[in-house]
């Protein structure tokens, strides 16, 4: 019943005007609600609703106190992150949140196993096309294409070339759609992915005395590098043809990993250091001890850190920032020698000679999430791509990727 001289409609609008939203609640239980959702829909889907939620939610504090909840008694990131990228936190965030829910839930991670197409241990892995292909090469001296199964298809097409090199392959780098092949008889082969396999339409025949041990490449400028055990280090444009455009010669000893990008080319070798050659001036600017009683295996290279993996299981992290210098390091809990490093955002990936990957996160120091075992011995060598992991042994390559 409505009262005397008010009508029903009155009462009513009444009603409407006392509801309450979420842009009514004051901030502090805003936030509680805020953190019974995950990350990603905060950033993606809740600040984007209205200026208010936006306004609340860019707060880089926020961001830093989830992260310190979700990493405890670490410190992120390992190196300071530049000061002008507003995003850093929250992305961060994301990142941190899907890897660590991603590598934690046994049923959120199928797996996968190629074998019985080559018949050693493959060296070289590469992930191409977002790690729907991958491309490995082995000391049987062959190169195979393995197209990975997708929604409706059950088992991979596998495409092989016999005999691809004279010798073992060691290496392998790609620019766009173009793969790139280094190995013992001393030279480095560009082939073409396309539908049906590779295609070989060139070879790099080096003018060095020993084994090409490594290959990377920067596909922004073009450019490929190849390190050898005769120490030198060779840099070729990809649209110049044969001759290399520089040769230097920074250790003592072979050349064992390289990592590049438009501004630096980075080389590690058995002599226990580490070179940095500066692409613009075209000459070696750093040699940096890694330690007296180890030498680097493995070198991965962002914009703002380097991480170097050693042969007793250790990790370093190189400043570019102070000349290279190394500032951190770290047991990755590995056994044995590093024999691979990946950094994505929210999570750091090794793999040792032990035969097991361990995944991190890429926090000082880090924390480890989870531990997996390979089928096929001793690890030789791993690549990611988009959230899709692979890790090659004796015989075989084997495949972890979100269902």
């Amino acid at each position: 019943m409505c009262d005397e001289g008010q009508s029903c409609d009155q009462v009513e609008d009444d009603q409407t005007d006392f509801r309450l939203s979420l842009l009514d609640l004051p901030i502090e239980i805003f936030l509680h609600i805020c953190s019974f959702l995950d990350a990603s829909t905060l950033v993606h889907g809740l600040s984007l609703v209205c200026k208010q939620f936006n306004d609340v939610l860019k707060d880089d504090s926020l961001w830093k106190v989830r992260i310190s909840h979700m990493c405890p008694y670490t410190d992120y990131p390992i190196l300071s992150p530049d000061e002008d990228n507003e995003l850093f936190w929250k992305l961060s965030c994301v990142a941190l949140e899907k890897q660590t829910s991603l590598w934690r839930k046994e049923d959120s991670i199928e797996k996968l196993s190629l074998s019985n197409v080559q018949y050693s241990t493959i060296d070289g892995l590469l992930l191409m096309q977002n790690g729907s292909i991958c491309i490995s090469g082995a000391r049987d001296r062959s190169l195979v294409c393995w197209k990975l199964p997708g929604e409706g298809s059950e088992k991979e097409n596998v495409t092989r070339v016999d005999l691809a090199h004279d010798g073992w392959i060691w290496d392998l780098t790609s620019i766009d759609n173009i793969v790139y092949s280094c190995g013992w008889d001393q030279s480095v082969k560009a082939w073409r992915l396309t539908n049906t396999g590779l295609v070989k339409f060139m070879t790099y025949d080096m003018i060095v005395t020993g084994a090409l041990l490594c290959i990377t490449s920067c596909p922004d400028l073009d450019l490929f590098a190849t390190g050898s055990s005769c120490k030198s280090v060779l840099v070729y444009d990809a649209r110049r043809g044969y001759s290399p455009i520089a040769r230097y010669e920074p250790h003592k000893m072979a050349v064992v990993t390289l990592a590049m990008n438009s501004q630096f080319i980075l080389s590690a070798s058995e002599d226990k250091t580490v070179s940095v050659w500066d692409q613009r001036a075209r000459k070696t600017i750093n040699n940096i001890t890694i330690s007296h009683t180890r030498f680097p295996m493995r070198i991965f290279m962002q914009k703002d850190i380097v991480y170097v993996g050693d042969n007793r299981s250790y990790l370093h992290i190189l400043d570019p920032k102070k000349d290279f210098k190394v500032v951190k390091w770290y047991p990755t809990g590995h056994r044995k020698a590093i024999s691979g490093v990946h950094v994505a955002p929210g999570c750091l990936i090794t793999s040792s000679t032990d035969g097991t990957v361990r995944i991190a996160t890429p926090t000082d120091p880090p924390r480890h999430l989870v531990t997996l075992d390979s089928n096929y011995g001793e690890i030789a060598s791993i690549d990611y791509s988009n959230e899709v992991l692979a890790v090659s042994g004796t015989e075989g390559i084997e495949i972890w990727r979100p269902k």
